[in-house]
């Protein structure tokens, strides 16, 4: 495959192929001829109108998990791989390719995440997934349908499916995903101190704690979760029984007061983009701990 892509950058003639294979069929036909989209990108890097459409190829979305009680969210990155079409060509849809981390799940925890994967992945509605207009303009869809035919790119079919987790093993799994995901994307991206979200991330994953505690009796329990930070010697705490305003209000005088964020004013009529980026974060936060 080197070798080809080596090739094809020497001879003018194989670019100008593909490019005609681009327009007289579609972007996926060319990419599974030089071995995928990053090849792709690779061989037509001087043309710029068509780096920025392979750019546009990758989005996030969120998968939900509906327990008895509340949801829970895992976030994850996908990437627009191919075109599905029905037998008249008047109508196409994304074919999309689910990416997560998996490296730092236990073997147990990466079955049941698969089997959470394949309960859940069915079609998504598009308007509500973080995708490009660029690469929304690619496709004929008008009902907003995506299908999630691969996972890290294996077909659907082949995960694991053929356990059933309870509540208590997805919250768990929750709280060891969103955790080790961060946490492992901390060591590689940088922060940035015009946009604090990773910052602020990289900060509270690193010291935050679930507490729960049942003060009730056999037949009806009462149970109380907590969230507890440990910094220089300090406790902060957020709890269930606070509304989200003051579980983000404790979160961010935290940050303030240890020189993470800049001081802010989350009580403005309208906030300034800082403060904006500084309470989503906190938000994301708050929503895949407790």
């Amino acid at each position: 495959m080197k070798k080809l892509i080596r090739h094809i950058l020497k001879e003018e003639s194989s670019k100008l192929k593909l490019l005609n294979v681009i327009k007289n069929e579609d972007i996926f036909v060319a990419a599974n001829l030089v071995g995928g989209l990053d090849n792709l990108k690779q061989i037509l890097k001087n043309e710029p109108e068509y780096v920025t459409l392979i750019d546009s190829l990758k989005g996030k979305l969120n998968l939900i998990y509906h327990s008895l009680k509340e949801y829970l969210e895992f976030p994850m990155k996908f990437e627009i791989v191919g075109k599905g079409e029905n037998v008249f060509k008047n109508n196409s849809w994304p074919i999309v390719n689910l990416i997560y981390d998996d490296s730092n799940l236990s073997y147990g925890e990466k079955k049941m995440f698969e089997q959470f994967i394949y309960d859940t992945i069915g079609d998504l509605n598009i308007d509500i997934v973080d995708i490009k207009p660029e690469a929304k303009k690619m496709f004929r869809e008008k009902g907003g349908y995506m299908a999630i035919d691969y996972v890290n790119g294996k077909h659907l079919e082949t995960l694991d499916h053929d356990i059933q987790p309870e509540d208590k093993d997805m919250r768990n799994l929750h709280r060891e995903y969103y955790t080790k995901s961060y946490m492992n994307e901390s060591k590689i991206l940088q922060e940035n101190e015009d946009d604090p979200t990773q910052k602020i991330l990289n900060f509270l994953v690193r010291r935050y704690k679930v507490e729960e505690k049942d003060i009730g009796w056999d037949d009806n329990p009462i149970v109380i979760k907590s969230v507890t930070f440990e910094v220089d010697g300090e406790r902060y705490g957020i709890s269930k029984f606070q509304n989200k305003k003051d579980q983000i209000r404790t979160i961010v005088d935290m940050l303030v007061l240890n020189n993470i964020i800049e001081p802010i004013d989350q009580y403005e009529g309208r906030l300034d983009p800082y403060t904006q980026k500084v309470i989503r974060a906190v938000k994301t936060f708050i929503t895949q701990v407790m």
